[in-house]
């Protein structure tokens, strides 16, 4: 799998990953993703509790670009194919009103025994 072929599957994941952030419906997002390393309420918690501390209303939806600039140094989403063929990571930095805020949306993309592709580990890290 390339960088391509990864975004063409990961891509409309993502937007409805991001928008069910950006509109709080969180338990939403168990239909895309699995949780492994925090449950559903602690990753609600983990960006609720993001936005209450930076003093920020909310999360963009996945439409909203983002204006950091120099634009050539910067990619919203960074795709990281593992080597050995077992899928690969994404990297989602999440932004508010355009701009970055800092936290950033993590998750694999991994093939399971029948091939299909599975969203696992989805988390947020402060970047």
């Amino acid at each position: 799998m390339n960088k391509q072929e990864a975004e063409q599957v990961a891509k409309p994941i993502i937007k409805e990953i991001v928008n069910c952030i950006a509109e709080k419906r969180y338990a939403d997002v168990e239909k895309y993703a699995e949780f492994e390393d925090l449950s559903l309420s602690d990753f609600e918690e983990l960006i609720d509790g993001f936005l209450e501390i930076n003093e920020l209303p909310y999360m963009d939806r996945f439409e909203v670009p983002c204006t950091f600039n120099p634009a050539y140094e910067y990619h919203q989403i960074h795709y990281i194919i593992y080597n050995d063929g077992r899928g690969f990571h994404v990297d989602y930095d999440l932004t508010t009103d355009k701009e970055l805020n800092d936290l950033t949306l993590q998750m694999d993309f991994l093939f399971t025994e029948s091939g299909e592709l599975a969203v696992k580990n989805l988390n947020a890290h402060v970047m």
